[in-house]
């Protein structure tokens, strides 16, 4: 099993270069084709509605989207190199793509039509001022998210996969799409936290993981005095993990995200890459 199909998020940050490394890496490695997308965002037209902007020369509107147009082409020109730095170092090829990024169709619609999406926690627009939660994307695009972390370096596969996993078709699906991860790992490790005290597995899952091959350690954690999310923190720690694959609890209401409680503490600043689907 593998992902043969990848959108990837760049943008002209320092932290753009992180994300486009490890995201060459899975694709040479499961021989997937790479499709960078940028998110363009005319931030003058939001301007206009200033009332003050109304009243501005039509010589100086016209230099303000000048000025405005080329800055996003730099942009968008720092990100297309980027990308291409990291494709040439490991003897890749990319595709490139520049979409709209006033709204969140574009981008979900991206997500959509690929098997793959990767993504920082936060998705800023050039020079637009409007920020994309990665959760956003993941909760409407119908397949797998891996958000990246803006801070460190990660590089190639990830060598030891923990699996936060919930008697939930939330947690399943996660399962489910993290499996090219899994099949190339070293070490799989499953987690249940279970303050009650009930057992976390009855041998199910256990067993479904030695069919695919891949002998997995079942960890049970009764912690009642911190969060399901201070554990999983805790456990990646702990293992050493360098990927934590969840299910992501949450809705969108009225433009409004409302997410479980694990989902809040982890998507906003993850410890390690994270593979989360809904």
């Amino acid at each position: 099993m593998s992902f043969r199909d990848i959108i990837l998020q760049v943008d002209e940050t320092d932290a753009a270069s992180g994300r486009c490394a490890l995201a060459v890496d899975l694709a040479t490695q499961w021989g997937a084709t790479l499709t960078g997308v940028f998110l363009r965002s005319h931030f003058t037209y939001d301007l206009f509605a200033a009332e003050g902007l109304a009243y501005l020369p039509k010589h100086e509107i016209e230099a303000a989207l000048t000025e405005s147009a080329a800055a996003v082409k730099l942009a968008a020109d720092v990100a297309e190199q980027t990308l291409r730095i990291a494709a040439e170092r490991a003897g890749a090829s990319f595709e490139w793509r520049i979409i709209d990024g006033n709204s969140d169709a574009a981008l979900i619609a991206a997500a959509r039509r690929a098997d793959l999406s990767i993504l920082p926690p936060r998705i800023e627009t050039s020079r637009g001022g409007r920020c994309v939660s990665a959760t956003t994307l993941a909760l409407a695009s119908g397949g797998p998210t891996l958000i990246v972390p803006e801070e460190g370096e990660w590089r190639g596969m990830p060598k030891r996969v923990l699996i936060a996993w919930k008697n939930t078709r939330e947690s399943a699906r996660a399962l489910h799409d993290a499996w090219p991860f899994l099949d190339a790992a070293e070490e799989v490790t499953v987690i249940v936290v279970s303050p009650s005290g009930m057992s976390g597995t009855d041998g199910f899952l256990e067993r479904h993981m030695e069919r695919h091959g891949r002998k997995t350690q079942v960890i049970v954690d009764h912690s009642d005095d911190v969060s399901v999310g201070k554990v999983l923190r805790r456990q990646i720690k702990a293992l050493n993990a360098d990927l934590l694959v969840m299910g992501l609890y949450g809705r969108s209401r009225l433009r409004e995200m409302i997410l479980g409680g694990v989902s809040r503490e982890l998507l906003g600043e993850p410890p390690v890459p994270l593979l989360a689907s809904h």
